[in-house]
């Protein structure tokens, strides 16, 4: 599981990298503001996953949570879909005008929501498991 967060991590990084390129080379005012709400919310999944995975380095409950088979599957869809859907945003943002792009951007802005609010609820499981004090043995 550690692998395919660090993947994904990277690929955030990538897709931020894209992003800001779009932003820096864009001439349109209105694309500018659309790339820079893609951007911000690029690099709040980013400080998600980065805190995700230095959780699940300090506690055990956080491997657990994270060993979950439906998790595994989900942060394995991400790591194929954030590719797919970059690149066709880079692709439509240097040939389509603004009024068509922002629907590419508001799809894009929507699956990156998802993934943050997808990464917020499970670092909120694993702090909710780590206040439960355990059982003591007899």
């Amino acid at each position: 599981m550690v692998l395919e967060l660090n993947r994904l991590l990277s690929q955030i990084m990538a897709a931020k990298r894209d992003l800001k390129r779009a932003y820096y080379t864009s001439r349109n005012a209105e694309t500018k503001l659309d790339v820079k709400d893609l951007v911000a919310t690029t690099i709040t999944v980013q400080r998600l996953l980065e805190e995700l995975i230095a959780l699940r380095r300090k506690h055990r409950v956080a491997k657990q949570v994270l060993a979950d088979r439906k998790a595994e599957l989900t942060v394995r869809k991400w790591t194929m879909g954030l590719p797919r859907r970059t690149k066709d945003f880079m692709e439509k943002a240097r040939s389509l005008e603004q009024t068509h792009l922002r629907r590419y951007q508001e799809v894009l802005l929507r699956y990156l929501e998802a993934i943050a609010d997808e990464l917020t609820k499970w670092i909120e499981d694993v702090h909710t498991l780590v206040g439960i004090p355990r059982v003591p043995r007899s």
